[in-house]
């Protein structure tokens, strides 16, 4: 596949989601733009979680298993 035939299918597919969205909330793009600004801002914030503790994890991880035994 071309290049810009991935590209236009990429662009299909985001404009029907953007439709979609948008059908969701009855046309109101105002409350669409806002509940994804919201989906954003939840997942940011989980990210933020997230890393810290993976960072606490990892600096504090024991081993799980004792070797010779």
């Amino acid at each position: 596949m071309r290049p810009q035939a991935a590209e236009k299918l990429a662009e299909d597919a985001l404009k029907g989601e953007v439709d979609a969205v948008v059908a969701f909330h009855d046309g109101d793009i105002r409350a669409a733009i806002t509940t994804l600004l919201l989906d954003c801002r939840h997942l940011r914030l989980q990210l933020a979680l997230q890393d810290g503790g993976v960072s606490r994890g990892t600096a504090c991880e024991r081993p799980t298993s004792r070797e010779g035994t």
